[in-house]
């Protein structure tokens, strides 16, 4: 494989995307587009009229939603392939193949009002100059709300135990939480098998470079399913039992040297 550097991860993505952005369009990626991804949608509240930057944006699926609901979105992804996805859907959405560890690189300070990152920063190689980086292109006191895979949950080594159909889950193992690292993911639902790379840490060292960064947490969410959610997709009953996803509600620096 790869490195696990912007390189890599750039090669790891622009192989991936023709088959991801397929799976956005069918539905195939409904823990996202049925679960995490509204509830993060819903957290967000008004945005109209708000200067919004999307990191990692992928597709443009969350680029999307904001741009929805009257937000001025620009969307970044290191993939220029996701980025010419992102681009066939249309709309008045800026986007722009850019590492995100260079965003104040390529954006002033105080460029925009808001941030978001739609399960994005643990593919990242170094999240904490990302979270800098975007400090630094946030207005003072500026908002930035991002969904992660939760620590607890994205261990190096991690599988349910299944009952005697080999299909029923009955609980999930995990193992080495403390151990660091770049944890490979094949991805076998869609149209092709690909596999990525999410950077696994633990809860304190998100939190580390989230203070780091200047931030100041303003909440923490694990998103869970609800009945009528899992009514309609029963394969996300798993999400009602272990905590997949977690989201960083921050607010930026009030001054407005980030550091």
């Amino acid at each position: 494989m790869p490195r696990f550097d912007a390189d890599g991860v750039r090669e790891e993505w622009d192989y991936a995307a023709d088959a991801y952005a397929k799976g956005q369009a069918d539905g195939r990626d409904y823990y996202r587009l049925e679960f995490f991804g509204p509830y993060q949608i819903a957290m967000m509240g008004d945005v109209a009229g708000k200067k919004l930057l999307d990191v990692g944006c992928g597709s443009g699926y969350f680029s999307r939603a904001m741009a929805e609901r009257g937000a001025h979105v620009t969307g970044v992804d290191i993939s220029p392939r996701m980025i010419q996805h992102a681009q066939e859907t249309g709309g008045a959405i800026k986007y722009e193949v850019l590492d995100a560890a260079r965003i104040d690189t390529r954006f002033p300070a105080a460029s925009f009002d808001v941030a978001t990152a739609c399960l994005a920063l643990q593919d990242m190689p170094d999240p904490g100059r990302v979270l800098k980086a975007i400090a630094k292109v946030l207005v003072p006191g500026g908002r930035f709300v991002s969904a992660i895979e939760h620590p607890f949950s994205s261990m190096p080594f991690r599988q349910w135990h299944r009952g005697n159909d080999k299909k029923s889950k009955k609980w999930l193992c995990v193992d080495r939480y403390f151990d660091r690292g770049a944890t490979p993911y094949t991805w076998k639902r869609w149209s092709y098998e690909f596999t990525t790379r999410a950077l696994h840490v633990t809860l304190e060292q998100w939190i580390d470079w989230t203070t780091e960064a200047g931030f100041t947490i303003r909440a923490l969410r694990e998103p869970k399913p609800t009945d009528e959610v899992v009514r309609a997709r029963p394969d996300l009953d798993d999400a009602t039992r272990v905590p997949y996803f977690l989201i960083f509600d921050l607010t930026a620096p009030a001054a407005a040297s980030a550091r």
